[in-house]
C-alpha cells in the first residue's frame, strides 16, 4: 500500500508537502529556504534553493512520503545531501545556474509587468468593452482589480528574488569571488 501523500512545488516556488486527502489542501510542511540556510549559516539564493528542493523531490522515498502523511515528517539527511549535491557542483555550473535563474527571473517581471499594464489599460474608460451602466460593469472592474493586485505583487515578489540572486555576486558563496561578471552600472536602469 502506497501512501496519499505527495510533495510539489507551490505557486511559489517552494516545495510542500501534502497529506493527500482533499483537493485543494493546505501543506503540511514546507521547504522554506531557511531549511537549507541554517545547514549552511548563509543566505540561499533563489537557484541555490531550486537546485536543492530538485535534490530534495528527486529523492524523496516512499518511507518519507509515510512521514508527511503522519505528520512526522522532519529535515535532516536528505537536506544535508542536497546542500552538499549543490555545493559539489564545479563553481562553473553553478555561474551558469545563477545567470540562468536571473534570465529567468527578469523574464518573468518583465511578464508581469505587461500584464499589470494590460490589466491597467483595460481599466481605462476608452478601453472597456462595455460603458459604466452595463450590469456587469462592477464585476468587471473588480475583476481587473484583482489582476492588477496579483501582478503588482509578482513584481515585488520577482524583485526581491533578482535582488537576492544578485547577492551571490558578492562573493557569498565560496569561489564566488573570483569569477568574472559584468560589472553593474545603475545607471543602466535609466
Amino acid at each position: 500500500m502506497s501512501p496519499n501523500s505527495y510533495i510539489s512545488f507551490n505557486k511559489q516556488g517552494l516545495l510542500c508537502g501534502y497529506f493527500g486527502e482533499a483537493e485543494k489542501e493546505e501543506p503540511c510542511f514546507i521547504w522554506t529556504y531557511s531549511v537549507f540556510e541554517e545547514l549552511i549559516n548563509e543566505a540561499v539564493t533563489p537557484s541555490m534553493y531550486h537546485y536543492m528542493a530538485n535534490h530534495v523531490a528527486d529523492n524523496f522515498s516512499k518511507d518519507d512520503l509515510w512521514e508527511i502523511a503522519g505528520g512526522d515528517y522532519c529535515t535532516g539527511d536528505l537536506e544535508a545531501a542536497a546542500v552538499d549535491a549543490y555545493f559539489d557542483e564545479p563553481l562553473s555550473e553553478r555561474i551558469i545556474m545563477h545567470e540562468q535563474m536571473l534570465t529567468n527571473l527578469r523574464a518573468d517581471k518583465l511578464r508581469a509587468e505587461d500584464k499589470e499594464s494590460a490589466a491597467i489599460d483595460a481599466m481605462l474608460e476608452e478601453n472597456k468593452p462595455f460603458d459604466h451602466t452595463s450590469p456587469i460593469d462592477e464585476e468587471y472592474s473588480i475583476f481587473m482589480r484583482k489582476i492588477i493586485e496579483r501582478e503588482r505583487k509578482k513584481i515585488e515578489d520577482l524583485e526581491r528574488q533578482i535582488h537576492e540572486e544578485e547577492q551571490w555576486w558578492g562573493g557569498y558563496e565560496d569561489g564566488a569571488e573570483n569569477a568574472t561578471r559584468p560589472m553593474y552600472d545603475h545607471m543602466d536602469e535609466y
